[in-house]
């Protein structure tokens, strides 16, 4: 397990043996829409350093308060997609069935078909595992990461 990121908002973690990075949102409420571009732009610096088509990604934003404030969507809408963009497949991780409405409201306005939306991380893992080995990725083969490490559906997507 590799740690790639991580700072005050965000912990980005590569699970090698998995195939799948894990993005962790902390609880800690971002000050404004800027703030949350900045970090979404280091952590796109280290997406970008990653084999993404032959990794998951797992996006667990359980902990952070739900935030719907219009100013703050429209300021985010730019940054969203990275977090989803050129990975096999993602599964988001959310806390209540109101997190999942938000957030399936969200990628459809965007048309993610590789993004299913989850209340447990254990099935999620499992949706993930499943969609890498249908595309042939073995565990036992370690993603590409090139060496870039920081520290500071057209279908709705579901809920499973």
């Amino acid at each position: 397990m590799s740690v790639l990121l991580q700072n005050d908002h965000l912990t980005v973690i590569l699970q090698e043996d998995l195939a799948i990075v894990r993005s962790t949102r902390s609880e800690l409420p971002y000050p404004s829409p800027e703030d949350f571009i900045r970090v979404h732009t280091e952590a796109l610096k280290v997406y970008e350093s990653l084999d993404r088509p032959s990794l998951g990604h797992l996006v667990d934003i359980r902990q952070p308060p739900m935030n719907n404030d219009p100013a703050f969507e429209a300021a985010t809408m730019r940054t969203r997609s990275m977090i989803v963009q050129e990975f096999a497949c993602v599964a988001i991780l959310v806390r209540t069935a109101v997190g999942a409405l938000q957030v399936n409201r969200l990628l459809r306005e965007e048309n993610n078909d590789n993004v299913l939306v989850f209340h447990d991380e254990e099935v999620a893992l499992g949706y993930l595992r499943g969609e890498l080995r249908k595309l042939g990725r073995r565990s036992s083969t370690p993603p590409v990461v090139r060496p870039h490490i920081s520290h500071s559906s057209v279908r709705p997507a579901r809920l499973r």
